[in-house]
C-alpha cells in the first residue's frame, strides 16, 4: 500500500519502487533507460551510471509510496541491496500530505526564495557587477517560421506557465499577473537585405538583446522575436530573466512552445499545481531537515575559503554595468561516453569528473588550492506528479570546498570532490544563498562571495527533436549573472555535450580566459585517452613557455675572477690611482693594497687557514675596507658584524660561523666582553707582519664572505656566497651600466647587508672610487648630499627609503647634477621616487630596481625605469641578470601561469652555497629541479604577459584577519595612490580579534580617517579596511635603512592604548541617534558606535533592503542601495538623511514620533 495512492499512479513510470527488490530494480532501470537484468544488486550503482541528480529524485518518489528516506541514506551506500534493506526498516514511516499544505492560503501573493532574492539585489546598479538581471539570450536558427502562427503559440505559453506572467514587487514578494504584459511578437524583416547587410543587422539585434535588462518589476520577464531571413530562413530571439526559471525549465519552455507551434497542446499534461503551491510544500518537506543542515554549516564558516583567486585586472567595483562574453567547446558522443565509462569504473558520475577537471583548471590560475565553488543545484522535487514539467526557479545553491593542496591523481582528486558535494547535498535543505549570508555576517560584511560557478545540466537533450523541427537548431546563446565573474554550463545535445563558460569582459587580464578554457578542453580529451590513475597535466600555455624561455636565457661567460682580484690588477696596473675617500683621509690602489697585504699576512702568521671565517666588527671606514681585503687576500671568508649588534646576538653569529679570529678597533676591544675562544685584534696589530706579495690563489667556487639574516626562528643564519657568485653579479652590473675607473659610488650601506659587497668591488673592481661617510655621520641624509656634491659621486645604491631621504634634502634643482646612476633594492620603490630623483638631479639619470635575496648574491634581477606607466601598482622586478633565471612556483612545484602569484625561485650562477651550520634549512630552501640548482626566496611574484617579473611582497605577510587571508602590501599599494599619501606600510595588531593597522606618510594634508576609508573603499573590499590609522613624518628605519616594522608596531599599540576604540563612540545628534535605533532593531544588537560599519555588525543586502524600506516609510526619504553602500556608519547614513531632508523640506509632522 502506498501512502498516496493518486501521486504513485501519476509516477507510473516510477511507481512501485517499494514493492519488491523487482519493482525497485525496475524502477531504477528505467531512470537509467536499461533492462532491469542489467543491473547488479551489489554494485553501486553510480559505477553503473546513475547520477546524484536522479538519486535526488528517489526521496519525493518514495515518499509518495510511504517511505521516508534522505539523499544522505541513499548516496551513503548506493546499491540495490542496501536501499532494499533501508526501505523494509523504513515501511510504514510515512511522510505526512503536502497536498493541504500546498493549497492553503492565497496565492496572488508569494515570497520570493533566497537565490531568487540574491538575483534582485544583483539587479541594483550600485552592488559590484550590478545592474544587470539574471539573463539567458538564446537564438535558434530555423526554416519557414511564420509570425502569426508563432505570436499565438507564444501567447498560448504566457498563458499555460504562470511564471511568465510573475511580477516582481520588491525583495520579499512575487505576484501572478492574470496576462502579460508583452506587446506581441517583434519582427526583423530582413529579407530582402543584401547578405553584409543580413549579417550587420543580425549582429545590432544580437547588440541589444543580449545584455537585456528586462523590466521585471513590470512582469516583463519573458521575450520573443522573429527575424525574417533570405531564403525562407528565420532566426529566434529568445530572452527570459532567470528569476522565472532554471536551465531544466528553459528545456521545458522550448519543448512547450514547439509542441503548442505544432499543434500538439493536448500532448501537454495538466499543470495542477503552481510554483507557489510547490514553495509551500517544498518548506514543509524541508523543514525536518532544517535543523541537521544548519548544523553541518555553521562550524564550517569560519574556515570555508573564499571563491579561487584568480588573477583580475581590475577590481568589480571599478567595473560599471559588466558584459558577459561566451567561450564554448563540443564533446562528441564518443567523447562523451568514454568519459562516462572511464568514470563508471571509478566509481565517479559525470558530474563530479566535469566539476573536478574545471576545479583543476581553476586552481592552475588561482592563487590558491583551497577554494569555493558555487554550485547550483536543480532540486525540483517531485511532490506533485507536475512538478517535472513546471516552468520556475527551482535552484538551491551549494556551497562546494575544493581542496586541490595535496598533488593526488586526477581519480583520486575527484573521488575527494564527489564526497564532498554528496554531503553538502545531503545538507541543502538550509540554502546556500542564507550559508552565504551567515558567513558574511560572521566576516563582518565581508569577503567576494562564491563568484565562480560550476553548473552542470545532465539531463534529457536541451533541444528535442520536435524543436528543431518547429523552432530551428539551437545557435549562439549568453547568460549573465550578476556578482558572478565566471559560470560553467553544460548542455546536453543530440550529437554530445555542449560546454560553455560566461564571463564577465574586461574582468580578467587580456586572453587568460581563453588560456584556461583552453587547458580545459585539453584536459577533457586527455581523460577520454589516458589512465586517470596519474596527476593530470596541466602545462604552461605553450607561448607563455616560449616567454619565459627567452626572458630566462640569459647566458654570459660565467666570471673566472675571485671578488678582490679585480682591485689588486687595477692596483698594478693604476697604483696611483684612488681607491677610497672617506673621513680619515684617502687611499690610492697602491696604499690600500699594500695595507691589505699586510693583514693578510698577519692572518695568515696567526694561523688563520684558508677557508676559515673571520669576523670583521668595527665602525664604517677605511679599517673595514682593509679587513675585508685583507682577509680575502689571506684566502680566508670574511664574516661581518656590526658593532650596533647586541652582544649576545654578535656572539651567536661568532659561533654560528665558526669564527677564531675578530678584526676590529681599541675601543671595541677594551670596551667589550668577548667569548674566551675568540682571539680578538685590531689592524693596529698586524702591522708588524710581514706582507704577503701577492693574494693567495683560490679556486673561483671558494667561499668569500658569510652574511648573516634575520632567521625565522628568531635567530640569525648566516648565508655562504661563493667568489664566482657574487663576481657573476657584480659583472653583469657592470657591464650593463658601463661602470668604470671614471665612476665614485657613494657606499651607505652597512658591511653586513650585502649591498656593501657591490659597493666594494664594483667600484674596486674596475678601478672606481669609493666615498665613505663617517660612521658617526652615516645615517645623517645632509652628509650624504654634502659628500655627493663635493667628491662628484656618480653612482648611488641603496635602500629606496634612504635615496628618498636623500631627495628630500636637495632644495635646489640640479642638487645631485654628478649623479648618473641610482640603483635601489631590498624594499618597496615608490611610483613616484624615480621622478622626484630626476628633479632633484636636474638630469635624465638612469634609475634601476634591483631584486633578489642574499642568497642569491646580491641582486638577481633589474627594471630600468623611465616614465611609470599608469598601469603600475608598484615598480616592477623587470628581468633577470646575466648567468641568473626565476621560477614562479604554486605550491605543488608547477610553473604558475601569467599573472598568477606563486613563490619566486632564483636559479642560476648566483645561487648561494647554503646556510652556515644548517644542512636541514639548506635543504629546504635550497632545492634541485631540473637539472639546476634553485633559491627558494618566501617572497611571492607573478609574471606579466611580456616576460616581466612583478614584486608581490613576502609569503610571510600574509595575514588572517576576520577569518579573511589578506596580503598586506595589497592594502599598501592601494593608499599609495591617493594623491596626497607618499608611503603607506600595513601591520595587523596582535590580540584575541587581530586589526589590520596602517601608517600614512603625507606630502600634503590628509583628509579624515572616515574620508581615507571610504577612498579605500573603491579598490578594497571592506575586510581589507584598517581599523586603526596612524600618521607619522617618516617611517623608522632599522640600521640595514629597512622599515623598522618592529618600531610601528610599538607605536600602534601605544596609540591603541591612549585612545577609546572608535566604534565605542556613541551616536550624535537626533539623526544619526535615529538612524542607529533603527539599527539596533534589526540587527539585534543592544547598541552601535556611530563609526561602526553596518556590515561589520552582521547586516546583509537583504536588511540593507529593509533599513532603506524602514527610513523611505519613516521619514519620506529615498536611499539607494549604492547610497546605502556609500555610508555604511551611523554617522555618515545620519550626515546622508540630514542633507536630503534639507535638500526637501517637509511639513513638520512629517517626523515619526517616537524616532526623532
Amino acid at each position: 500500500m502506498t501512502d498516496n495512492p493518486a501521486l504513485a499512479r501519476a509516477h507510473p513510470a516510477h511507481a512501485g519502487l517499494s514493492h519488491s527488490p523487482q519493482g525497485l530494480c525496475a524502477g531504477i532501470a528505467r531512470l537509467l533507460d536499461y533492462a532491469p537484468e542489467e543491473l547488479e544488486a551489489d554494485v553501486s550503482l553510480i559505477e553503473q551510471g546513475l547520477d546524484s541528480v536522479s538519486i535526488m529524485r528517489l526521496p519525493a518518489l518514495l515518499a509518495a509510496e510511504g517511505v521516508t528516506l534522505s539523499f544522505a541514506e541513499l548516496i551513503q551506500q548506493p546499491t540495490l541491496d542496501a536501499w532494499w534493506a533501508l526501505i523494509e526498516a523504513r515501511r510504514g514511516l510515512a511522510a505526512p500530505s503536502l497536498q493541504a499544505v500546498a493549497d492553503a492560503g492565497d496565492d496572488a501573493d508569494f515570497p520570493l526564495t533566497p537565490l531568487q532574492q540574491a538575483y534582485w539585489f544583483g539587479r541594483d546598479p550600485g552592488m559590484p557587477l550590478g545592474g544587470v538581471g539574471c539573463h539567458l539570450y538564446q537564438e535558434l536558427d530555423g526554416q519557414g517560421l511564420e509570425p502569426q502562427r508563432l505570436e499565438q503559440a507564444v501567447r498560448r505559453l504566457y498563458q499555460r506557465h504562470p511564471m511568465l506572467r510573475a511580477c516582481f514587487i520588491n525583495e520579499t514578494c512575487q505576484r501572478i499577473l492574470p496576462h502579460s504584459p508583452w506587446p506581441g511578437l517583434t519582427v526583423h524583416d530582413l529579407r530582402q537585405a543584401s547578405r553584409v547587410g543580413v549579417a550587420e543587422a543580425l549582429e545590432q539585434i544580437r547588440e541589444q538583446l543580449s545584455h537585456r535588462c528586462l523590466e521585471v518589476s513590470s512582469g516583463e520577464v519573458f521575450d520573443v522575436q522573429l527575424s525574417l531571413l533570405p531564403e525562407g530562413r528565420s532566426r529566434l530571439h529568445l530572452n527570459i530573466d532567470l528569476l522565472v526559471a532554471d536551465v531544466l525549465s528553459i528545456g521545458i519552455l522550448l519543448r512547450d512552445l514547439a509542441l503548442i507551434h505544432a499543434g500538439l497542446e493536448q500532448q501537454l499534461p495538466v499543470l495542477e499545481w503552481d510554483f507557489a503551491h510547490y514553495l509551500k510544500a517544498e518548506q514543509a518537506a524541508r523543514a525536518p531537515q532544517l535543523a541537521t543542515a544548519r548544523d553541518y554549516w555553521l562550524p564550517r564558516l569560519e574556515e570555508l575559503p573564499d571563491g579561487p583567486q584568480l588573477p583580475l585586472a581590475r577590481e568589480p567595483q571599478q567595473l560599471g554595468r559588466p558584459r558577459f562574453q561566451r567561450l564554448a567547446m563540443r564533446l562528441d558522443k564518443g567523447q562523451l561516453q568514454a568519459l562516462e565509462h572511464k568514470g563508471r569504473q571509478h566509481g565517479l558520475t559525470l558530474a563530479s569528473v566535469l566539476a573536478c577537471a574545471y576545479a583543476q583548471v581553476l586552481g592552475r590560475w588561482s592563487a590558491s588550492q583551497h577554494f569555493l565553488l558555487n554550485v547550483p543545484l536543480f532540486n525540483r522535487q517531485e511532490l506533485h506528479p507536475c512538478v517535472p514539467h513546471l516552468l520556475a526557479d527551482f535552484s538551491n545553491l551549494v556551497l562546494l570546498e575544493v581542496d586541490q593542496r595535496q598533488p593526488l591523481d586526477f581519480c583520486q582528486q575527484a573521488l575527494a570532490l564527489q564526497a564532498q558535494l554528496h554531503r553538502d547535498i545531503a545538507h541543502s535543505a538550509w540554502p546556500g544563498v542564507e550559508v552565504l549570508r551567515e558567513r558574511a555576517r560572521l566576516r563582518q560584511g565581508g569577503g567576494q562571495g562564491a563568484p565562480v560557478v560550476f553548473a552542470c545540466n545532465l539531463g534529457p537533450a536541451f533541444v528535442d527533436d520536435t524543436c528543431r523541427q518547429q523552432l530551428g537548431e539551437p545557435g549562439w546563446a549568453l547568460s549573465q549573472t550578476p556578482q558572478v565573474w565566471l559560470d560553467h554550463q553544460s548542455y546536453p545535445m543530440a550529437d554530445g555535450l555542449l560546454l560553455n563558460w560566461d564571463a564577465v569582459q574586461g574582468l580578467f587580464p587580456e586572453g587568460l580566459l581563453e588560456q584556461m578554457f583552453e587547458a580545459y578542453r585539453n584536459l577533457l580529451l586527455w581523460l577520454c585517452e589516458h589512465d586517470w590513475q596519474q596527476v593530470a597535466p596541466l602545462p604552461l600555455p605553450a607561448d607563455q613557455q616560449r616567454v619565459r624561455s627567452a626572458v630566462n636565457d640569459c647566458r654570459h661567460a660565467t666570471p673566472a675572477q675571485l671578488l678582490h682580484q679585480g682591485f689588486f690588477q687595477q692596483a698594478q696596473a693604476h697604483p696611483e690611482r684612488l681607491a677610497l675617500i672617506c673621513d680619515q683621509g684617502q687611499l690610492s690602489y697602491a696604499e690600500l693594497a699594500r695595507q691589505a697585504l699586510q693583514l693578510a699576512g698577519a692572518l695568515v702568521e696567526w694561523g688563520v687557514q684558508p677557508g676559515e671565517a673571520v669576523a670583521i666588527t668595527l665602525p664604517k671606514g677605511r679599517e673595514q675596507v682593509i679587513a675585508v681585503l685583507g682577509i680575502l687576500a689571506a684566502g680566508a671568508v670574511y664574516v661581518p658584524v656590526g658593532i650596533e649588534q647586541p652582544p649576545a646576538r654578535r656572539d651567536m653569529i661568532y659561533q654560528r660561523a665558526g669564527v677564531r679570529v675578530v678584526l676590529t678597533d681599541t675601543a671595541h676591544r677594551d670596551g667589550g666582553i668577548w667569548l674566551a675562544a675568540l682571539r680578538v685584534v685590531t689592524l693596529a696589530q698586524a702591522r708588524p707582519a710581514a706582507a704577503l706579495a701577492q693574494p693567495l690563489p683560490l679556486a673561483a667556487d671558494a667561499l668569500a664572505y658569510v652574511i648573516f639574516t634575520s632567521g625565522t626562528t628568531g635567530e640569525p643564519k648566516g648565508v655562504e656566497l661563493s667568489h664566482q657568485a657574487a663576481m657573476n653579479t657584480i659583472e653583469a652590473l657592470n657591464r650593463r651600466y658601463r661602470v668604470s675607473a671614471e665612476d665614485r659610488m657613494l657606499g651607505v650601506s652597512a658591511l653586513d647587508f650585502d649591498l656593501s659587497v657591490y659597493d666594494l668591488f664594483g667600484l674596486l673592481s674596475v678601478g672606481g672610487a669609493l666615498v665613505l661617510p663617517a660612521d658617526a655621520l652615516r645615517k645623517e641624509p645632509q652628509e650624504w648630499l654634502r659628500l655627493i656634491r663635493e667628491q662628484r659621486v656618480t653612482l648611488w645604491n641603496s635602500v629606496p627609503a634612504l635615496l628618498d631621504m636623500l631627495t628630500l634634502q636637495v632644495r635646489d634643482a640640479g642638487g645631485l647634477a654628478s649623479l648618473r646612476l641610482a640603483m635601489v633594492s631590498g624594499d618597496w620603490v615608490g611610483l613616484d621616487l624615480p621622478r622626484r630623483l630626476r628633479e632633484a638631479a636636474g638630469r635624465d639619470l638612469q634609475f634601476v630596481a634591483l631584486g633578489g635575496a642574499t642568497e642569491a648574491a646580491i641582486w638577481s634581477n633589474c627594471q630600468d625605469v623611465d616614465a611609470v606607466p599608469g598601469h603600475w601598482r608598484s615598480i616592477p622586478y623587470g628581468r633577470p641578470l646575466d648567468n641568473q633565471c626565476f621560477r614562479v612556483v604554486d605550491s605543488q612545484g608547477r610553473d604558475c601561469p601569467d599573472w598568477v602569484p606563486g613563490e619566486l625561485w632564483i636559479g642560476g650562477a648566483g645561487v648561494a652555497a647554503g646556510y652556515r651550520g644548517l644542512p636541514s634549512l639548506s635543504a629546504q630552501r635550497f632545492v634541485e629541479h631540473d637539472g639546476g640548482r634553485w633559491y627558494r626566496t618566501g617572497d611571492q611574484g607573478r609574471y606579466w604577459a611580456d616576460g616581466t617579473l612583478e614584486f608581490l611582497g613576502r609569503l610571510d605577510h600574509q595575514v588572517k584577519v576576520r577569518g579573511f587571508r589578506i596580503e598586506l602590501a595589497e592594502i599598501d599599494l592601494a593608499l599609495e595612490r591617493h594623491p596626497a599619501i607618499s608611503r603607506a606600510l600595513s601591520l595587523v595588531l596582535p590580540g584575541s580579534e587581530p586589526q589590520l593597522a596602517v601608517v600614512l606618510v603625507a606630502h600634503e594634508p590628509l583628509p579624515s580617517t572616515q574620508a581615507l576609508r571610504q577612498w579605500l573603499g573603491q579598490w578594497l573590499p571592506e575586510h581589507m579596511l584598517p581599523d586603526s590609522w596612524l600618521t607619522l613624518a617618516e617611517l623608522p628605519l632599522s640600521s640595514n635603512g629597512k622599515v623598522d616594522r618592529a618600531a610601528l608596531l610599538w607605536l600602534l599599540q601605544e596609540q591603541r592604548r591612549g585612545i577609546a576604540p572608535h566604534s565605542a563612540e556613541p551616536p550624535q545628534g537626533e539623526w544619526e541617534e535615529a538612524v542607529a535605533a533603527l539599527w539596533q532593531e534589526l540587527l539585534e544588537v543592544p547598541q552601535v558606535g556611530r563609526h561602526q560599519g553596518f556590515f561589520a555588525l552582521g547586516g546583509n543586502s537583504l536588511l540593507a533592503a529593509r533599513l532603506i524600506e524602514r527610513i523611505a516609510r519613516q521619514f519620506q526619504l529615498e536611499l539607494s542601495l549604492k547610497d546605502f553602500f556609500n555610508a555604511a556608519t551611523v554617522a555618515l547614513q545620519g550626515q546622508l538623511l540630514a542633507s536630503r531632508r534639507e535638500q526637501r523640506p517637509v511639513t513638520q509632522n512629517a517626523m515619526v514620533e517616537g524616532v526623532l
